[in-house]
């Protein structure tokens, strides 16, 4: 009787697929980290900076909502998108963009007064709305809607003014200047939402008290202050001084006018003012 010898031996196709398993799963471990390492901030940084963009324009909207109420008088209600931020990344989820945005009454004030003395009060405005981004890819940054100018704040608090306030100087052949201004102060109860959804900031028109002052002891010239209390002053001096020396204002500092800065506090004091034109617009705000 012939006997079958059976040898034992390492099965080579179980071997191999295991191997192929291994080397696929670093494979795709590897592609996976290099797109987390390498694409996924530049991903990031692409749409953060693109909400950025768009919440500005959202707050230029607005401005140009609550000037449109103030100019035509209108007691209506207006309303203004402000997009808080974005979903997580569509591709991998792996990352969000969040944001804040106040409305506070209380937080800064305006006062234009006569120089010579304080009690001479001409106008109160106070208040911003504020929105303040909670990014993780690219600088953090504020934009800030106070005394009817736009600024926008990055990080350690410096700021430039992207839309000016309603504010005008000039100066005739005698050297008599003449202002006008319109202040927008923002009015009804602090309110704030954090979050990356769209909300609604609806502005109502309050009052608008216009007075024109001219004529009489104006005739004389009086000296006008301007002093606002605000975490950026640097950045309202540095617009005031480039607007009132520009070629079509042709103000001398020194001469015409003064401009002292604190740290949360900047002073305009114009001299010989013969005539002033100035608005003070209280327009509630509410973040819905």
């Amino acid at each position: 009787m012939r006997t079958i010898k059976k040898t034992w031996g390492r099965d080579g196709a179980g071997v191999s697929g295991a191997v192929t398993a291994v080397m696929l799963l670093l494979i795709i471990t590897s592609v996976v980290s290099i797109i987390i390492t390498f694409f996924v901030p530049v991903w990031a940084e692409a749409d953060e900076s693109q909400h950025m963009r768009l919440t500005l324009e959202q707050f230029y909207s607005m401005r140009e909502n609550i000037d449109a109420q103030i100019l035509q008088d209108n007691p209506i209600k207006a309303s203004s998108k402000i997009t808080l931020g974005n979903e997580p990344n569509a591709l991998l989820g792996l990352f969000r963009t969040a944001g804040r945005l106040s409305a506070n009454p209380f937080n800064g004030s305006l006062s234009v007064y006569n120089t010579t003395d304080q009690t001479d009060l001409f106008a109160l405005s106070r208040g911003n709305v504020t929105f303040t981004s909670q990014n993780a890819y690219i600088p953090q940054r504020s934009y800030i809607l106070e005394q009817g100018a736009v600024l926008v704040a990055g990080p350690g608090g410096a700021a430039a003014m992207r839309v000016p306030p309603h504010f005008d100087a000039t100066k005739d052949a005698v050297g008599h200047l003449s202002l006008t201004m319109m202040f927008i102060s923002v009015g009804g109860d602090f309110s704030s939402f954090s979050g990356t959804e769209n909300v609604i900031v609806e502005s109502n028109l309050l009052t608008r008290d216009q007075n024109v002052y001219e004529g009489g002891e104006w005739d004389l010239g009086k000296d006008i202050s301007i002093n606002i209390t605000t975490p950026y002053p640097l950045a309202w001096a540095s617009y005031f001084n480039e607007t009132l020396t520009e070629p079509l204002t042709n103000l001398t500092k020194g001469a015409d006018f003064n401009i002292t800065e604190g740290a949360a506090w900047v002073r305009l004091d114009l001299h010989d003012v013969r005539r002033m034109d100035l608005c003070v617009a209280v327009v509630e705000t509410m973040i819905k």
